[in-house]
């Protein structure tokens, strides 16, 4: 067992967030970071000042907003009003109610305004199209219990809310079913299934929910956090629980080799292949990414030519590290290529030294074959406790570097390792996540032995598989709060000879201790650098309705394909590729 991670999470202000490489530093930094970073913060200013969070009580921000402490307890009497939906001299802010904006799975829309759901709400928006999808009317439906108090937290009277009124416990799975709904919904309700939108900028996968902008506050005069909580209570007022989910984002391969490599050295520059996506990345609580092949010093990396013999710079590493990788996946099967005649096992040591450290987990490979089938661990702190993940690696593409007992290598992907890998790694973790190398290049349709290995997986009791080698992106398939995805298509790679081998996507995931709660996919384009270097080698974020349709469209129209599973497993073939 490796622990090579327990962080503590700190959500930095954007205008104040560090350079990427200092950024680095802190993120590697925070180590067993101490919990009482979480003490209350109090803030004092003339005025109406601007709320401060605290999080000794759940849902509590404090604010006064008198000169001086005593003017506030002078000001604390019988006629003074205790309690209101505006802010008051010496009140505290405390929330009530926060919900986030969900739709269908499938939906072309990722990011909405705190204005824009105030819109659709009062029925001045129509259509998916008018806030930037594709064309789909909208349905519009509140939970009935819940839906005068959103009416008040978003500034709406309730005869103006243009919607449809459900019980709660069928709003999921009503939004599930309809092309088009639209909803909010209490953040404990989240599931796969349904997608979670970002408003504000705000993202129900990772944030903490009272920062939710679609929130129901009340402003209570009050000495003390657990003062205010008090007095709320003795008017039937309940004070709304934490909910401070874990995000992830996951991407597809990453391959700075061959010609991406030669234009970064070119460049003299290996920073600028993640300068579309870094923001994305670093936000994550963890990032996640499958590594096709080693990153050493040498002279001899692989030129670009055509070949399959795969050597990356070890200036690579850094770059991996900076854009803020957690975890990096080293199951590729180009994990122990040499271009130059060098040791493959060298190489691959190397590699893992590099990144452990540059404090990046790995998963997958090792010295022995224990070593690559041991689960490496990661710990996240949240407001609600510590989440563990542990993550697990395997190949089934090439054989021959395989670890064995005494040889260094990479884990086989046998199902049998598989069973007991993930039941071992589920007595150390709160979710088990496993990467394969597996399935067929150039197709979208996951191969049955892929769709077996993944039945194992689910059965033993993974929470997510996900799937690279293919090059481009596949089919997705939902066991319950289960997921696997068959594969996500190129991240950083030259395969500029094909449209669907520059296409991939990125995948934001929401953990609670106990459960997947959803995700969204945001699709990628590889662009080149300039006419001047034109290899392509660095992603960039398309717009899911635009030019990020086929990607989505590819995704789940194999998802459709999907034949019905049936109930016994089947046997799982030996890979020959």
């Amino acid at each position: 067992m490796r622990v090579f991670l327990s962080r503590q999470r700190v959500r930095w202000r954007r205008d104040l967030l560090p350079g990427r490489s200092e950024m680095s530093m802190i993120r590697r930094l925070l180590v067993v970071f101490a919990a009482s970073l979480f003490a209350v913060v109090v803030g004092q200013a003339s005025g109406l000042g601007t709320a401060l969070e605290a999080t000794t009580e759940p849902g509590v921000a404090s604010v006064i907003t008198s000169p001086s402490p005593l003017d506030c307890v002078e000001e604390d009497s019988a006629e003074a009003q205790l309690i209101s939906v505006e802010p008051m001299p010496c009140s505290r802010m405390l929330v009530i109610g926060r919900w986030a904006a969900i739709t269908d799975q499938r939906r072309d829309v990722l990011d909405l305004s705190f204005g824009e759901v105030r819109r659709v709400l009062r029925g001045e928006v129509l259509d998916w199209s008018e806030l930037g999808g594709s064309e789909q009317p909208l349905t519009v439906i509140l939970p009935i219990s819940q839906a005068g108090a959103i009416g008040e937290a978003l500034g709406i009277p309730f005869v103006e809310l243009a919607v449809e009124f459900v019980p709660e416990d069928e709003l999921t799975e009503r939004v599930a079913r309809t092309p088009g709904a639209f909803a909010l919904i209490e953040p404990e309700r989240l599931e796969v299934g349904v997608l979670a939108l970002t408003v504000n900028g705000h993202d129900p996968y990772q944030d903490p929910a009272r920062q939710s902008p679609l929130r129901q506050v009340r402003w209570v005069r009050a000495r003390t956090p657990q003062e205010a909580v008090q007095r709320l209570a003795e008017r039937r007022t309940q004070v709304a629980d934490r909910f401070d989910p874990v995000g992830m984002a996951m991407t597809g391969e990453l391959i700075p080799v061959r010609c991406s490599n030669h234009v970064m050295a070119n460049l003299n520059d290996y920073e600028v292949m993640f300068d579309g996506v870094r923001d994305v990345l670093i936000d994550a609580d963890i990032a996640v990414a499958p590594l096709e092949h080693p990153l050493i010093q040498t002279q001899d990396l692989t030129p670009c030519v055509e070949t399959v013999v795969f050597t990356g710079s070890h200036r690579a590493a850094p770059a991996i590290a900076n854009a803020g990788i957690d975890v990096v996946l080293t199951i590729g099967n180009h994990m122990m290529d040499c271009w130059g005649g060098c040791s493959g096992v060298a190489a691959l040591y190397e590699t893992l030294d590099r990144l452990h450290g540059l404090g990046i987990v790995t998963a997958g490979a090792g010295e022995s074959l224990q070593a690559a089938r041991e689960p490496a661990l990661v710990n996240v702190r949240t407001e609600q406790g510590d989440v563990t993940f542990a993550f697990l690696g395997y190949d089934i593409i090439a054989p021959w570097y395989h670890a064995e007992e005494d040889q260094p290598g990479t884990a086989p992907l046998v199902a049998e390792y598989v069973r007991r890998d993930i039941s071992a790694a589920s007595k150390l973790a709160d979710h088990v996540l496993v990467g394969a190398n597996w399935g067929v290049e150039y197709v979208a349709d996951p191969v049955a032995y892929q769709r077996d290995l993944a039945g194992v997986a689910m059965d033993a009791g993974a929470t997510f598989l996900f799937g690279n080698h293919p090059h481009w992106v596949q089919a997705i398939e939902h066991f319950g709060d289960q997921l696997v995805a068959y594969s996500f298509g190129n991240f950083v790679f030259d395969q500029n000879w094909s449209i669907a081998t520059t296409q991939g996507m990125l995948m934001e995931l929401g953990f609670t201790k106990d459960r997947l709660i959803g995700y969204r996919i945001r699709p990628v384009v590889i662009r080149a650098h300039s006419p001047q270097l034109p290899w392509f080698y660095r992603p960039e974020f398309v717009d899911p309705a635009g030019e990020g349709r086929p990607i989505m469209n590819r995704i789940w129209n194999a998802t459709d394909r999907l034949p019905a599973r049936s109930a016994p497993a089947a046997t799982i073939p030996e890979n020959e590729n």
